[in-house]
C-alpha cells in the first residue's frame, strides 16, 4: 500500500460502504441505544447509502431513535432525504422528533441538498487519457456550509487532474458497470478519490487547514494509500473564510498534483 502523507501526516479519507451496511444492519438491533448510535454515526459517515437505512429509521418505535436519525439526515444533507423526512413530518407525533425532522428539511433545502455541483458532471474528454478518475463528494468536517466547500475543493481537484494530461473524469453519477464498460473501451485503470476536509485549526495564532485524499480502486473501491496535505497561515485570528478558501484550493490542489504524479505507483 502506498502511503503519501502531507507534512503533518494523517489518515486515509475512508470511503467505507461496509461500514455503512454493517451500521444500517445495527438499526434492527433489539436495543434502541444501539440503533440511536448507528443512526448518528451513519449521518457521519458523508456516504449517499446511508440515507436509505436512515429514512427507514425515521418510522422507528423509539421516539430517540427516529430524534437521532433526523439529526443524522440533517448532517448528511442530502437531497435525497427530503421526500421521506417531509412524509414523516406529516405523520410524527412527537413534537421533539418532529421539530428535529424541519430542521433537517429546512438545513438542507438551504444548503442545496449537499449534493455535487450541477455542473459537475460537465467534465472536459481526454482522449489520451490513462487513467479513470471518479471523485466522492467531500467529507466536510470544516463548519462550513456543503456546497461552498465542495465547490472550492471540487474545481482545485478538477484543473490538477485535467492538467496531468493522462486522466479522464468520471461523470459524478455513475453505475459501476458504466464504469467498468468506459474503461475496458478505452483501455484506461481506474481510481476513486475520497476526499475529506479537516475541522479548521485556529490555534496559537494560525490558521491550519488539511485535506486528505484516499486512494482506492475503481469502481471496486479497495483502498490503495492516500494523499494529505496540511497548509498553514500564520496570524490570523478569528474566523477568516477568505484565508479558510485559499488554503482549501491549495491543499486540495497541492495533494491532488502528489497523486497526478504517483498515479502508476498506487497500482
Amino acid at each position: 500500500m502506498l502511503s503519501l502523507f502531507g507534512p503533518h501526516g494523517g489518515e486515509p479519507a475512508y470511503a467505507d460502504e461496509a461500514r455503512v451496511k454493517f451500521l444500517a444492519d445495527k438499526l434492527k438491533s433489539d436495543d434502541f441505544r444501539v440503533r440511536t448510535n448507528a443512526a448518528l454515526a451513519l449521518g457521519a459517515s458523508n456516504e449517499d447509502g446511508a440515507v436509505t437505512p436512515l429514512c427507514g429509521a425515521l418510522a422507528d418505535s423509539s421516539e430517540v431513535v427516529r430524534q437521532a436519525s433526523a439529526v443524522a439526515l440533517k448532517r448528511l444533507s442530502r437531497s435525497s432525504a427530503l421526500s421521506c423526512l417531509r412524509g414523516r413530518e406529516s405523520s410524527e407525533s412527537n413534537d421533539g422528533v418532529k421539530v428535529q425532522i424541519t430542521r433537517a428539511i429546512e438545513a438542507i433545502v438551504a444548503n442545496g441538498g449537499g449534493d455535487a455541483p450541477a455542473n459537475d458532471d460537465k467534465v472536459k474528454e481526454n482522449p489520451n487519457a490513462k487513467y479513470y478518475v471518479s471523485i466522492s463528494t467531500i467529507a466536510n468536517s470544516t463548519g462550513r456550509a456543503q456546497p461552498e466547500v465542495e465547490a472550492i475543493v471540487l474545481r482545485a481537484i478538477k484543473q490538477k487532474l485535467e492538467g496531468s494530461g493522462d486522466i479522464q473524469i468520471a461523470p459524478s453519477k455513475e453505475t459501476p458497470d458504466a464504469a467498468k464498460g468506459t474503461m475496458q473501451k478505452r483501455k484506461m485503470k481506474g481510481f476513486y478519490l475520497a476526499v475529506a476536509v479537516d475541522r479548521f485549526d485556529y490555534s496559537n495564532g494560525n490558521l491550519r487547514v488539511k485535506v486528505k485524499i484516499g486512494v482506492f480502486t475503481y469502481p471496486g473501491k479497495s483502498l490503495l494509500g492516500n494523499v494529505d496535505r496540511t497548509l498553514t497561515k500564520e496570524g490570523v485570528s478569528g474566523s477568516d473564510k477568505s484565508s479558510e478558501d485559499d488554503l482549501m484550493a491549495m491543499a486540495a490542489g497541492i495533494a491532488t498534483e502528489q497523486f497526478t504524479q504517483n498515479a502508476s505507483a498506487f497500482l
